[in-house]
């Protein structure tokens, strides 16, 4: 693997070793889509094809992206940046506490 993508991803994810981060590789990215420097993203962009990140944006953990960072991608990768972003706690939404008590 190449060095800068190896710092790279100890930047994006330092609490998992850089090379079990790389071998997943819609893991790696989309940590970078919502992690990464502008200078990360542009080497990640250098690498790895276009259809790649959508893949990995398609496939990201629920969670990672803030919604500014996944409409951004949404628009960059799929043309939409209002494509539905995963939740990382679907029931939270429609939970009302006071029905609760």
């Amino acid at each position: 693997m190449s060095a800068s993508l190896q710092e790279i991803a100890k930047r994006v994810n330092w609490y998992t070793d850089p090379e079990r981060l790389l071998a997943d590789v819609d893991l790696f990215l989309s940590q970078v889509m919502a992690r990464g420097s502008t200078k990360d993203v542009i080497a990640v962009q250098q690498r790895y094809s276009h259809d790649a990140l959508r893949k990995a944006y398609l496939c990201a953990p629920r969670g990672l992206f803030t919604r500014r960072a996944w409409a951004y991608w949404g628009l960059m990768l799929l043309g939409n940046p209002n494509h539905p972003m995963p939740e990382r706690f679907p029931a939270a939404n429609r939970f009302d506490w006071r029905k609760a008590t």
